[in-house]
């Protein structure tokens, strides 16, 4: 092989892309740990005050115990984006923080509550209508 043959050239060249392709995917991955460590720090904040609300008898009640349901189980309960225009600002934030922890978490978010299998349980019945 001389040396202006393109084997080395193409070889050259595919390891850029490679090496490229490897900055772009380590970049990525970086930018989601910095995003998952920013939702742990307002994640639990946020998932007390949607939880504190829930566990109340007031017009946004129902609307917050059902994004918690969603997060919890979405096949039995799904997201109903028009429960965010329900709510008012604060809680909006605190049910996008907590829907945005929920899709990065390596954990179920009821696992950060005291009993919290057993709170979704309660909040369950409560929206069949099976408590109050």
């Amino acid at each position: 092989m001389t040396p202006d043959t393109p084997m080395p050239r193409l070889t050259e060249r595919l390891n850029e892309r490679t090496c490229q392709a490897l900055e772009k995917h380590y970049a990525e991955e970086a930018a989601v740990d910095e995003r998952l460590a920013k939702l742990e720090q307002v994640g639990p904040a946020a998932l007390d005050c949607l939880v504190e609300v829930a566990n109340r008898d007031t017009g946004q009640s129902r609307h917050c115990r059902r994004i918690l349901l969603a997060v919890y189980n979405g096949d039995e309960w799904p997201l109903e984006l028009n429960r965010l225009r329900c709510i008012d600002r604060d809680l909006q934030s605190a049910a996008l923080t907590v829907i945005d922890w929920a899709t990065y978490s390596g954990r179920e978010l009821h696992e950060y509550l005291d009993d919290g299998d057993r709170l979704m349980h309660r909040f369950w019945l409560i929206e069949k209508g099976g408590e109050d």
